[in-house]
């Protein structure tokens, strides 16, 4: 539980949001403090300069010291309990003293900072001045020396009541702002909270459900979208996975029952030996067909973890092209077919595997095309990619058949399933081979022609 508490977001933010807080109060306690200090300090100043001025005005005028001086120095004095004054003339000679007791001079501590000095008189700590002066006296000028004090004892009783109520609003106020911190995390975290329970719910057999991207903070919705658009990516790549565990279960049943059957009926009894060599080829073609179709899902199993294209080669594509017419040219001629290449251009990729790629798709039209047609190919080369382009003519193809068209064991005509010989497995391997040297393909259905178009980028031009 305490692990959990350390480890909450909310937690974490409170806790800096509050030393943020503490930070900042103790700055400003000091600040304060310091300008009530200063205040208090000016006032003093001020109060006391004034008195020596009216102290300096009295001596000028009394330049004996008579009892009349000291009645109109204590006169001075009325009103202001709190001060503290002694006068020397000379300097030396205490003319007067408010206070009960002589101040010793050696006892004063004096400021390092500015010209305040300091002395405690019964538990009272004073703040004074000593200012001293010249007075003429019967053409003599005669040293006074003029001592003033006032009580700090109000000050400092003063600022410790404000720093202990300072203390205690700063801790209610950290209190305060720590949980408001804490709670307003906690508020703007729930619609965290609205995703992990949409995830919940989430499995292999409900991926139809998907965060409200609208009313989703601004900080949030990009991870909205993303989830979304990776629950849309596995719904739809388990949809593949799923009608490929069919399509698979079905292209191995197939041949399998055919072998098991053909067996079953040969062994039903005795048979001459040309029915068995006879049986025996038949099974061969199926085992060959298994064999091909194991080979072609091990190569896209190859090449769905990476496989490493070691023989790069500038390959020029009217060679690769007019090598496939030699070889699918018969085919092309049973079916009374035409084949045509214009332009040229050139790409960087591994031979076998580029010759692969086009191979399947020469194949697949030479299949699949309208009789008496023609299949033309067409090279582009620019100056940031190369175009190739293949287009026969066959029937129509909706936009989600041509979406599936480069799933695994995917056929757009189901009861064409064993018409035609191949794997089902191609175009998938195709696109991963496109996928490898870095082309792209896409396939279109334009009035009545089949036109697959693949682009190989500057980079796999270049290696």
């Amino acid at each position: 539980m305490n692990n959990n508490l350390f480890r909450a977001i909310s937690f974490r933010i409170g806790i800096i949001f509050s030393l943020s807080t503490i930070f900042i109060l103790i700055i400003m306690g000091l600040f304060i403090n310091k300008l009530v200090m200063h205040h208090f300090e000016t006032q003093d100043r001020t109060q006391l300069e004034g008195k020596i001025q009216l102290i300096q005005n009295l001596l000028q005028q009394h330049p004996k010291n008579s009892p009349e001086l000291n009645l109109y120095l204590r006169d001075a004095l009325v009103g202001h309990h709190d001060l503290m004054v002694q006068i020397e003339r000379p300097t030396g000679k205490v003319l007067f003293s408010s206070a009960s007791s002589i101040i010793n001079t050696q006892n004063l501590i004096k400021s390092a900072n500015n010209s305040w000095i300091k002395w405690q008189v019964q538990n009272k700590t004073y703040r004074g001045m000593i200012y001293t002066t010249g007075i003429n006296r019967n053409s003599e000028i005669q040293s006074v020396r003029i001592i003033v004090g006032i009580d700090t004892s109000e000050h400092l009783h003063f600022l410790k009541d404000f720093k202990r109520q300072l203390l205690y609003i700063g801790l209610a106020g950290t209190i305060c702002l720590m949980f408001l911190g804490w709670f307003a995390t906690w508020r703007g975290l729930r619609p965290v909270q609205k995703m992990a329970k949409v995830a919940e719910g989430i499995s292999a057999q409900h991926l139809s459900e998907r965060l409200e991207v609208e009313h989703t903070p601004t900080e949030l919705k990009s991870l909205a979208i993303a989830f979304n658009a990776m629950l849309d990516r596995l719904e739809s790549a388990l949809e593949k996975l799923s009608d490929f565990s069919s399509d698979l279960a079905h292209e191995i049943r197939t041949p399998i029952n055919n072998l098991m059957t053909q067996t079953q009926v040969c062994l039903a009894r005795n048979r001459d030996i040309n029915i068995y060599q006879e049986v025996l080829f038949s099974n061969l073609e199926e085992f060959e067909r298994l064999a091909r179709m194991v080979s072609d899902m091990l190569f896209l199993a190859k090449a769905e973890h990476g496989l490493n294209l070691q023989n790069l080669q500038n390959i020029d594509l009217v060679k690769e092209v007019t090598a496939l017419f030699d070889f699918y040219d018969a085919l092309a001629a049973e079916k009374n077919m035409t084949l045509q290449q214009t332009g040229s251009g050139n790409v960087k990729g591994d031979p076998a595997m580029l010759r692969r790629a086009l191979s399947n798709l020469l194949s697949n039209a030479v299949k699949y095309g309208k009789k008496n047609s023609t299949i033309q190919i067409k090279l582009q080369q620019n100056l940031d990619n190369t175009i190739f382009s293949i287009e026969n003519e066959g029937p129509e193809l909706s936009p989600e058949q041509l979406s599936r068209l480069f799933d695994r064991f995917y056929r757009t005509d189901a009861s064409r399933q064993r018409t035609e010989e191949g794997t089902g497995l191609g175009l998938a391997i195709t696109k991963s081979i496109l996928d490898m040297l870095g082309a792209t393909i896409q396939a279109e259905s334009l009035n009545g022609r089949i036109i697959f178009t693949i682009v190989f980028q500057s980079e796999s031009m270049q290696g």
